[in-house]
């Protein structure tokens, strides 16, 4: 009986290596193949921020890959998507294919890509900087990182702005795992910028009193040296109405994504 019961185990754990051998040179191929679809996206240079995107989210924010080939690559970080297309036509048919739908950013999209697609969304603009070198900050601006007790001053600023609804935990959690940063003007806050959950550079807020000192610019200056001290590619999203900003990403030497991005939901009206 004992020697059964011995005999059973060995087939188990036999079999449980086996299961993750297999799963392991599964996620080898995928990666590979995953690796190729990536090169292939960069090899057209005007892909080249939103490939980064990509790239990114499934390095460093451990993103399953969906599908990925020379015309899209589709990833899920989470509960949301992030998809590439080459072409409108491209997102019809793999949105279909694969089954996409909920929380999705969808990258190199036309104007007209709601209205085609069933998605409520604002147009967004991608950049990424992939400069060897941070900005170089002239100094004369305190940066510090902010306590996670500090945020519902930051949620109330940012939301109050009609930026993405977040609660009071969800802010806490992004300043314990992403990092805020706040500048700090004659012992007070005057401003601060962050991470999204997905590790984008995000939530830039001057307080009304401190703004048109160049807040903004150091703030955001500070945290693309933040990102890349990660060995990460620094990524935003502004969204198309917000000249100021659209303006300060091309003095801070940011790529523009060739498309549009939208941030929203699929499939939510059928």
């Amino acid at each position: 009986m004992q020697s059964r019961k011995n005999t059973a185990r060995a087939v188990f754990f036999l079999s449980e290596n086996r299961r993750n051998a297999i799963r392991a040179a599964v996620d080898i191929y995928s990666r590979a193949r995953y690796n190729i679809s990536m090169e292939l996206l960069l090899e057209n240079p005007e892909l080249k921020v939103e490939a980064a995107v990509i790239d990114d989210v499934v390095r460093f924010e451990h993103a399953r890959v969906i599908a990925h080939d020379e015309h899209a690559a589709i990833v899920k970080a989470g509960e949301t998507y992030k998809c590439v297309f080459d072409d409108i036509d491209r997102a019809r048919e793999y949105i279909a294919r694969f089954g996409i739908r909920g929380k999705a950013c969808l990258l190199n999209m036309p104007a007209d890509a709601p209205a085609i697609l069933g998605l409520d969304a604002a147009a967004c603009k991608t950049f990424a900087y992939f400069a060897p070198m941070p900005p170089l900050p002239d100094g004369s601006v305190a940066i510090k990182r902010l306590a996670p007790s500090l945020a519902e001053t930051v949620r109330e600023a940012y939301v109050k702005h009609g930026a993405a609804g977040y609660t009071v935990e969800q802010v806490a959690a992004l300043m314990r795992d992403k990092g805020i940063f706040g500048a700090i003007v004659g012992g007070k806050l005057a401003g601060f910028v962050g991470r999204h959950a997905d590790g984008n550079i995000g939530m830039l807020e001057v307080f009304e009193p401190f703004r048109r000192r160049g807040l903004g610019r150091a703030l955001a200056e500070f945290m693309i040296a933040y990102v890349m001290t990660f060995g990460r590619t620094p990524i935003c999203d502004v969204f198309t109405d917000n000249a100021a900003s659209l303006s300060m990403q091309d003095k801070l030497g940011m790529t523009a994504a060739r498309g549009l991005t939208f941030w929203g939901a699929l499939g939510e009206d059928e």
